[in-house]
């Protein structure tokens, strides 16, 4: 692969490239109530709504917004608050506009490794984060460069999944349907090896839901809590010595191009039971620190149930995730453990006093 067909292929970004000030918090109104602990089984009695996406703010599934630029979070600058849509009526999360997603990636990253120890934290501070492109596949994972240097990479694919199931989950929560269900089937149906990942189509949600400023403020809540999860299980892969490389440097083109085309390493069941420790113990210790609000495991668990849905409805793996990660059947009791035993031994809280 030339360094400049690599260039092209991946949109590459090194935590502590860019720095920006905090934009301005957009808070939940009065009466949105408390979230549950977890995101099991939505609850019965869906009707099917009609509506559609409302086209003239809504850009196109997986696109970006050429209206406005995000900014990128700096490493280890936490920051707990809800990003606002970028212009009035726009929903970035529903719409799939990966400039947002990639950015609020890097962010929840770099809030991440700012609350490990010390120690851990120098061998994964500014960690290059790769930023595959292909949104036709959903994987993500810690690996080498055949020069040694340390790299996490997170598909664009990955990215859309998170939001169109945070979208739907957090419709869920104040519906009381099944969208998350609908959404697993619609997958396992109609995803196609090649294709970009199905995503849900007009009239999936009606436009009052679409349009639930409620709806807006919780879908980033869970999306920043399952690729929290996600990239927290990579980053422990490389602090826990999983992987023989220890150099954090930047990644020229033609090493990320060989992150993205031939890096992914095989599964080792303890270490990924390890990874997923590591990782839900730095989710929720970075939720416990936040000032707003405070992540749980729910997200690892909305991952998990997604896998799990797919795995139940297609004899076959869609995903590469699903081959590069062990079942989900094997995770989602570690990460409950996992979650259970640092409530109890860090005093930690639910903020709505559960």
């Amino acid at each position: 692969m030339s360094i400049w067909r690599a260039s092209l292929l991946v949109n590459f970004a090194l935590l502590g490239c860019v720095s920006s000030s905090p934009r301005p918090a957009a808070a939940p109104p009065p009466n949105y109530g408390p979230y549950p602990p977890n995101y099991g089984p939505a609850p019965t009695g869906y009707s099917n709504a009609s509506g559609q996406y409302p086209v003239q703010t809504q850009p196109p599934i997986g696109t970006t917004n050429p209206q406005q630029p995000l900014p990128t979070a700096a490493p280890g600058v936490g920051q707990p608050n809800l990003d606002p849509p970028p212009f009035y009526g726009f929903d970035p999360i529903s719409s799939g506009t990966l400039q947002f997603l990639n950015n609020r990636s890097t962010q929840v990253v770099g809030e991440l490794i700012a609350n490990l120890d010390a120690a851990t934290q120098g061998r994964v501070r500014n960690i290059p984060i790769v930023y595959d492109p292909n949104n036709s596949e959903v994987n993500a994972y810690a690996s080498c460069t055949q020069s040694g240097k340390a790299a996490v990479t997170v598909t664009n694919g990955l990215e859309l999944v998170a939001a169109h199931l945070a979208e739907a989950q957090a419709v869920d929560e104040l519906y009381g349907s099944r969208r998350v269900d609908d959404y697993i089937q619609l997958v396992a149906q109609n995803q196609k090896q090649g294709q970009m990942v199905v995503s849900p189509p007009p009239g999936f949600y009606s436009s009052a839901q679409l349009a639930d400023q409620r709806k807006q403020s919780r879908e980033q809540q869970v999306f920043d809590e399952e690729i929290g999860f996600v990239l927290g299980h990579e980053l422990a892969h490389h602090y826990l010595n999983h992987l023989p490389c220890t150099s954090i440097l930047p990644l020229d083109a033609a090493e990320i191009g060989q992150v993205v085309t031939s890096a992914v390493p095989m599964f080792n069941q303890p270490y990924e039971s390890a990874a997923d420790v590591g990782g839900i113990n730095n989710v929720l210790r970075t939720g416990a620190q936040r000032a707003g609000y405070h992540f749980t495991e729910g997200g690892a668990l909305l991952t998990m149930r997604f896998f799990a849905g797919l795995d139940q409805a297609s004899p076959v793996d869609i995903f590469t995730f699903e081959r590069t990660h062990p079942p989900p059947s094997v995770r989602e009791p570690v990460i409950r453990t996992a979650a259970q035993v640092f409530r109890s031994t860090s005093n930690f809280h639910w903020p709505w006093g559960g």
